[in-house]
């Protein structure tokens, strides 16, 4: 008999190896949906089989009913409830009755054995039935014990033990629901959702719901007719939703590998075998991680309600007396709370009154947030009063998180629906939570000079930071979310120059975040001054970008980080103040940007050379030329390894390194009529330079090319130039002197100062030369260094004629 016995075993072990590896088939093949029924069948078949080969190998061929041995299995935990996920632990007693006839410990221990031996990875609690008694005194496991399920065994067994652990869950309950409202504590509004959850034991995650089922489970009657004494059907429905979403979730990261902490690194596999796809520009991860958020919400909420309607302390009527408000909630110790006979109120006077609380940091009992959950929508005019008046407090984010936390907030401001529990993926808040935690920033500023900045606001100006604050992610799209405000704005009756502050502001959101991680230049200040174009603007986008990153990285915005900042601040302050022409060329160039990059060309080029476009600080080229002659001029220079020159018969263009000999050049074409010239800085030390002429070009390539690579020094006459031609202004910019000289027009004009800037060695970053009515106007842009400073003078003296 003993081969068969043999055989039996390794059938069942085959049966289990075959099990786990179609774990994840048959969790994608049931969608999700009572997985953790269909598992529990599964082992329930597994531990019967194994049971039959118990009776075998301990009764041979008397094998006895199971009715006749003294024996049973019991479900516990998860396993009974059929709630298991993947990796979830086979919560399993194994109980015995010691009877004379029979070695009953032997055989329960001998069962536990045959489970490992068939690969079930089960820690059994194996005791004798009247160890049961030993329960009392292990709260958590008479939560384990709550709740049983007979697998096989003796059912009269099985009986006795269940009016066994019923009397003692009756003698318990009172130290069984302290228990599991200490675990659902605090019961108010909940904090910031992590965005990595703990689907477990997380706020919102599967013990919450559970402990509620423990808690109303305690009651007599069913358990749905218990909750609906306090939540409706459909409330019900969607908490019951909310559950079982987490239940297929937390199996489905188990699947890829992970526990119990929804992390990043397990999005792509977790969104594929929960079958999610992408929707409404949001990709399936973004769709995923939003639903747990939302699941994890609901849960949170309801179970605390139910929690505190059914088993909460209760206000005494002295404290009743002194805490009451006129309007029948009650404030004690600034938390608010709604007693459950407070009939519901038109939704703009509810708005009416929480802008009429103290105007102090407040809580508010999850009591006040069902409250306001339940009211009816209104679409009345006096709504958005409402909301200007909560946001005109000094303390408004704990008002505006109730509304939030109640679905509220999303009918107020209808274009925050976008962000509703969207996982941010630079910050530890979803993208609505994150919202009003930068109303909690910006109304508890700990930065002295930030704050002084802020208290210098007139009422409208704080106003309009918070609502731009909660309405900055109304879409992917800053233009877009900029038009949505605009168009919001006309319901709150704002101002044009409020509204387009906000716009401003809202555009340019990113401004001074982006440039935290780069060297502050001269460049970077003059165009983010171009975009942003207000001195005020700037103000106010420095404090909303302060309290985004207190908000964003939590305690991790360092004293460094905010020492940056106000130096990009004070950087930008300064560069309003800078030359109106090179303000002028900066506006144009940051306009010509803009278009640039919805250029179809544009967008279709390599990563590398857009960043090669985007950082050329010659602003000649963008305010000259267009969209596509900046690409071309671009991909002609990426190529180029030395000189690159194109030649037609009345004009030059020249692509070439910084050791061109350009004097050289000008003196191989000085029998032609020069026109107009410039020279612009590109990339990777590479200059483009464009020279017109009035008259044909006689000359090859060959022969320019030969000129521009040569070391010699030309032959040239000194031109006249007199005083009153020349203006020089060492403060252009941070990082060019200017040099305008307009004289008269010359033979050898240009050969003669680039010889001269070549003697001094000065650089010569960029150019234009323009000859008119015999007159030639000139502009040079010359690279600040200390070389400079100290040749300036001598290099003035020395072209201009006394």
């Amino acid at each position: 008999m003993e081969p068969n016995k043999n055989k039996t075993n390794l059938k069942l072990k085959d049966e289990i190896i075959k099990c786990k590896n179609s774990l994840k088939s048959n969790f994608m093949r049931l969608g999700g949906r009572n997985y953790g029924i269909y598992q529990s069948k599964e082992i329930d078949k597994f531990l019967k089989t194994a049971f039959n080969i118990l009776k075998f190998d301990s009764f041979g061929e008397f094998d006895p009913s199971d009715e006749s041995v003294p024996l049973c299995v019991v479900a516990i935990g998860s396993y009974a409830l059929g709630e298991m996920s993947v990796k979830s632990n086979i919560d399993l007693a194994i109980i015995y009755k010691n009877e004379l006839g029979y070695n009953s410990n032997a055989i329960a221990q001998r069962y536990a054995n045959i489970l490992k031996e068939v690969g079930l990875d089960i820690e059994a609690k194996i005791c004798e039935k009247d160890e049961l008694l030993s329960l009392a005194n292990d709260i958590e496991l008479m939560v384990l014990f709550s709740h049983i399920r007979l697998v096989c065994g003796s059912k009269i067994l099985y009986k006795n033990i269940k009016n066994q652990i019923s009397k003692l869950n009756e003698k318990k309950k009172d130290e069984l629901i302290s228990y599991h409202l200490r675990k659902l504590e605090p019961m108010s509004c909940p904090q910031y959702l992590d965005c990595s959850p703990n689907l477990l034991n997380g706020s919102g995650g599967f013990m919450d719901y559970k402990r509620i089922f423990w808690l109303f489970s305690l009651f007599g009657g069913t358990l749905k007719t218990n909750i609906l004494k306090y939540i409706d059907e459909d409330e019900l429905s969607e908490l019951n939703l909310a559950f079982d979403y987490i239940s297929s979730l937390r199996s489905a990261l188990q699947i890829s590998g992970g526990g119990e902490i929804l992390g990043r690194e397990y999005l792509d596999s977790v969104a594929k075998i929960m079958q999610t796809k992408a929707k409404k520009g949001l990709s399936p991860q973004e769709i995923l991680l939003s639903k747990c958020l939302w699941a994890m919400h609901t849960i949170y909420i309801y179970s605390r309600y139910l929690a505190r309607r059914a088993f909460g302390v209760r206000i005494s009527l002295g404290t009743a007396r002194i805490c009451r408000l006129s309007n029948g909630i009650y404030n004690i110790a600034n938390t608010i709370y709604v007693p459950s006979c407070k009939k519901p109120k038109d939704f703009e006077l509810v708005l009416k009154e929480l802008s009429l609380l103290p105007d102090a940091e407040l809580a508010f009992d999850i009591s006040a947030l069902i409250y306001i959950k339940r009211l009816e929508d209104s679409s009345s005019t006096k709504v958005y009063e409402g909301l200007k008046k909560i946001l005109n407090r000094r303390y408004s984010k704990d008002i505006l998180k109730l509304l939030l936390d109640s679905s509220k907030l999303f009918k107020i401001i209808k274009p925050m629906e976008f962000s509703t529990h969207l996982a941010s993926l630079e910050g530890e808040y979803s993208l609505d939570e994150s919202c009003v935690a930068i109303v909690g920033e910006i109304e508890n500023i700990q930065d002295r000079f930030v704050l002084s900045l802020y208290n210098d606001l007139c009422a409208n100006g704080k106003m309009l930071l918070k609502l731009v604050a909660l309405m900055h992610q109304a879409s992917p799209n800053y233009v877009s979310s900029a038009n949505i405000f605009r168009s919001y704005c006309a319901k709150l009756d704002l101002l044009q120059k409020t509204i387009n502050m906000g716009i401003n502001l809202i555009k340019n959101q990113n401004q001074l975040i982006d440039i935290l991680s780069e060297p502050i230049s001269e460049p970077i200040m003059l165009n983010l001054v171009s975009s942003i174009k207000e001195k005020q603007a700037l103000k106010l986008l420095y404090i909303l970008t302060y309290a985004r990153l207190k908000a964003r990285n939590l305690n991790h915005f360092s004293d460094i980080d905010n020492a940056k900042l106000r130096q990009i601040y004070d950087s930008a302050l300064s560069a309003f103040d800078s030359d109106e022409s090179l303000m002028d060329s900066v506006n144009k160039r940051t306009k010509k940007i803009e278009l640039l990059k919805k250029q179809r060309e544009f967008i279709a080029l390599d990563k590398d050379i857009k960043e090669q476009i985007l950082s050329i600080e010659s602003n000649l080229l963008f305010s000259k030329y267009s969209q596509q002659q900046i690409i071309d001029i671009a991909l002609r220079a990426s190529e180029c390894s030395n000189i690159d020159l194109e030649l037609t018969s009345h004009s030059l263009q020249i692509i070439a390194k910084s050791n061109w000999n350009m004097a050289m050049a000008l003196r191989e074409l000085r029998g032609f009529d020069l026109a107009y010239m410039e020279i612009c800085e590109l990339f990777d030390g590479k200059s483009y330079i464009r020279l017109d002429y009035n008259s044909s070009i006689d000359k090859s390539k060959s022969e320019i090319i030969q000129a521009l690579c040569s070391k010699e020094k030309p032959q040239y006459d000194k031109p006249v130039i007199l005083p009153n031609e020349v203006s020089f202004d060492m403060n252009y910019s941070q990082n060019y002197a200017k040099l305008n000289i307009n004289a008269k027009d010359q033979r050898g004009f240009m050969i003669y100062i680039l010889s001269m800037l070549s003697k001094f060695q000065i650089k010569l970053a960029n150019a234009r030369i323009q000859t008119i009515k015999n007159r030639t106007r000139n502009m040079f842009l010359l690279s600040i260094n200390d070389d400079l400073k100290s040749v300036v003078d001598e290099f003035l003296k020395e072209i201009i004629t006394e």
